[in-house]
């Protein structure tokens, strides 16, 4: 099949990269990702982790400042004669006229089990709210936002120490094989679109950088599950002595294990639960031990 693959973060690398290779039995025509934007506390530009990809295969590159009643760009589109769309966390929504050029129509990989999580962030609220099974969609888009019919689906079990760092890699390589698979038998037409439980339905938001303050009156785990959904961004933080304290790393402990541990990096929280914070870093220091903080 002929592609055209939208993108834009890390977690789509492993899937172009296997849709690229002569092997898959598909060709990668165009990729299409973010305009290059400024990062880090030097705000220096930098394209994004697909085009970098892109531009290391020889695949041709697009940027488009924006999609929508953008009819230059949906004329170019056309011009590919590309049998299928693929996005995969491309960071804007597709007009509906953009989605349906391709005969096969557009194919969309989302990291859950929708119609739970729709949304910009579906791997952090998953890890917020403390689930143990997350899973992978891929579905044909329309429209609404990740509303469209379901092709595959496939769970995955998530660890007590996941970040949002490691869980996205695992989904990411799992989404990988379960397209590659899907895409023979997509094409032949032997595979039955499944519409979603609209009853089912929940919603993510964009995760800010404020979201990432913790709250001391809630209980332990919530603010670990914050440490793991906002780890590497936004982190989490708090304030002390008018500055920005990050909390890198952290641990629950029980009440039966204060008697044997030294109480000192030990933060009571809400509703009598404990965290021990283990590294912090303070404004323009390196990352640090709670020990040396103290």
């Amino acid at each position: 099949m002929k592609i055209v693959f939208f993108g834009t973060s890390e977690v789509g690398l492993p899937i172009l990269e296997a849709l690229a290779q002569k092997e898959s039995g598909h060709e990668v025509v165009q990729v299409i990702t973010s305009p290059d934007a400024m990062v880090g506390r030097k705000q220096e530009m930098h394209a994004s982790a697909i085009a970098n990809l892109a531009t290391s295969l020889n695949l041709p590159v697009q940027k488009p400042e924006h999609v929508k009643n953008n009819s230059e760009f949906i004329d170019f589109l056309k011009t590919l004669n590309a049998d299928i769309f693929i996005v995969v966390s491309y960071g804007k929504i597709l007009p509906l006229e953009l989605l349906d050029i391709p005969p096969l129509k557009t194919l969309n990989v989302h990291f859950s089990l929708l119609p739970k999580y729709r949304g910009a962030a579906p791997i952090q609220y998953a890890l917020l709210n403390g689930e143990t099974v997350t899973g992978t969609t891929i579905f044909i888009l329309d429209e609404l936002v990740d509303h469209g019919p379901i092709l595959a689906q496939q769970e995955y079990p998530i660890d007590p120490k996941d970040t949002f760092e490691t869980l996205a890699k695992k989904l990411a390589d799992v989404s990988t094989d379960l397209l590659i698979n899907l895409l023979p038998e997509y094409e032949s037409g032997s595979i039955t679109s499944q519409v979603q439980n609209q009853d089912e339905t929940t919603f993510t938001k964009l995760i800010k950088k404020e979201h990432g303050r913790v709250d001391w009156s809630k209980q332990a785990s919530e603010i670990y599950n914050m440490l793991r959904a906002y780890t590497p961004w936004p982190g989490i933080w708090c304030m002390w002595n008018e500055q920005i304290i990050k909390i890198l790393e952290a641990e629950v402990v029980s009440e039966a294990e204060l008697e044997t541990n030294d109480a000192a990096d030990i933060v009571k929280c809400g509703n009598n639960t404990y965290l021990r914070l283990v590294r912090l870093q303070t404004a323009k220091k390196k990352p640090m031990s709670m020990h040396d903080f103290l």
